[in-house]
C-alpha cells in the first residue's frame, strides 16, 4: 500500500480512512502508521481536512487498533501462541525480546514501544497477556499516541501548506516531512531520556 494510494484514500473518504486504515495497521497487519499519518496532515496543509477532527480520528484509529490488540492477548494469547500463526508471528526470539523490555522497563514498555513498529504489536499483545491493569494500558499507550501522531500530522501539513496539490508536489512535501522526521525522533528521544533517568529500571 504506496503512498500515493493512502493519499487517495483519504482525498476520497477522509476521516473514514484515516480511522480505518490506521485500526487496520495498529491490528497488526502490516501497513505503516507514519505514511498514513502523512498522508492526511498533507490533506489538511490542503485544505480538504481540519486539524483537529484529523488528530482524532487518527487517534480513535490508533487506540482502538491497540485496544483490539491488547484483548487478544489478554483473553487468547496463550492459546495464540501455541497456532502455527502465533509461532510465526511471536518466535522465541522475538518474545525474549520484548520480555526483556518489560524487564528493563516494567510498564513505560507500552510508552517506549509505540515508537518502535517491529515491536508495537508484541508490545500491546504481552501487556494485554501480562494482564496489565486497563487504565494504565490506556493512559501509556495514548500518552504515547499523543506524541507521535500530532506531531506527524502537523509536520505533513505544513508540508502541505508549502507544496500545491499534484503528483511532483506531493513527492516534495514527502521528502520535506522525511527531513522532519529529524525533529520527531529528537523529540522522541529526549521524553524517552527523561522517563528513564527520572524513573529508573523496574524495580526487582
Amino acid at each position: 500500500m504506496n503512498s500515493d494510494f493512502l493519499i487517495q484514500a483519504v482525498a476520497d473518504y477522509r476521516y473514514l480512512a484515516m480511522f480505518g486504515i490506521l485500526f487496520v495497521s495498529a491490528m497488526g497487519v502490516p501497513i505503516p502508521e507514519e505514511p498514513l499519518l502523512v498522508a492526511s496532515g498533507l490533506s489538511v496543509g490542503w485544505g480538504a481536512s481540519g486539524y483537529f477532527a484529523t488528530c482524532g480520528a487518527c487517534l480513535l484509529g490508533i487506540l482502538a487498533g491497540d485496544l483490539w490488540v491488547y484483548f487478544m492477548g489478554w483473553h487468547g494469547g496463550e492459546w495464540f501462541l501455541q497456532t502455527r500463526l502465533g509461532a510465526f508471528i511471536f518466535s522465541t526470539r522475538r518474545q525474549e525480546r520484548i520480555e526483556r523490555l518489560y524487564h528493563r522497563h516494567g510498564m513505560k514498555t507500552v510508552f517506549l514501544g509505540r515508537f518502535i513498529p517491529a515491536v508495537r504489536f508484541g508490545v500491546f499483545f504481552f501487556a494485554g497477556r501480562h494482564r496489565m491493569p486497563l487504565g494504565k494500558f490506556l493512559g501509556l499507550n495514548a500518552l504515547g499516541a499523543l506524541v507521535h501522531a500530532p506531531l506527524w500530522i502537523w509536520l505533513s501539513s505544513e508540508a502541505g501548506r508549502r507544496f500545491a496539490q499534484s503528483p511532483e508536489a506531493a513527492a516534495k512535501a514527502k521528502e520535506w516531512v522525511g527531513n522532519g522526521n529529524m525533529i520527531v525522533i529528537g523529540v522522541i528521544l529526549l521524553i524517552v531520556g527523561v522517563l528513564i533517568w527520572g524513573v529508573g529500571k523496574k524495580k526487582p
